[in-house]
């Protein structure tokens, strides 16, 4: 069974988002360089630069596929036994599922948006549930609750 999923988190953000961003980029950029720490300035765009390319790769559109005794979320094979949970995630404003939030022996959460139709992603989950748990929902470090929150 495949679900059509975006390759990660995808955000839709509006062009008031991105303004404030360069805003802020724009901004350490100048104080780097009226203070003369030309290394944090490089730093910066540097970082700029990866999480725009990133953002690029975000839009990309793969598969999860529920295989017996793994799952494969685009090229990546992941066994069964590694993983603990799965949850889906409901976005209220859309009134819709939206996530897909697989977490693995670590913790570790892997966020991808879902894009695909209602009737696939309820196939999808109810297939995933025979080989792993389904949570209500997870535990997230506040941290990434903020990241979320604002968007990154």
């Amino acid at each position: 069974m495949e679900l059509k999923i975006y390759n990660g988190e995808y955000f839709e953000r509006g062009s008031t988002w991105y303004i404030v961003f360069t805003l802020i980029i724009l901004l350490v950029v100048i104080f780097s360089v009226l203070s003369n720490n030309i290394t944090w300035w490089v730093f910066v765009l540097l970082l700029a630069g990866g999480y725009l390319f990133y953002l690029t790769k975000i839009k990309d559109t793969i598969t999860m596929t529920t295989w017996k005794n793994a799952l494969q979320i685009g090229k990546a094979t992941l066994p069964r036994n590694t993983l603990k949970w799965f949850v889906l995630e409901y976005h209220v404003e859309k009134e819709k599922i939206h996530n897909i939030v697989i977490i693995d022996n670590q913790k570790t959460n892997r966020i991808y948006t879902i894009n695909d139709t209602e009737k696939n992603i309820q196939e999808f989950a109810n297939e995933l549930n025979w080989y792993i748990p389904m949570l209500e929902n997870y535990d997230q470090w506040i941290f990434d609750k903020f990241l979320r929150k604002i968007k990154l």
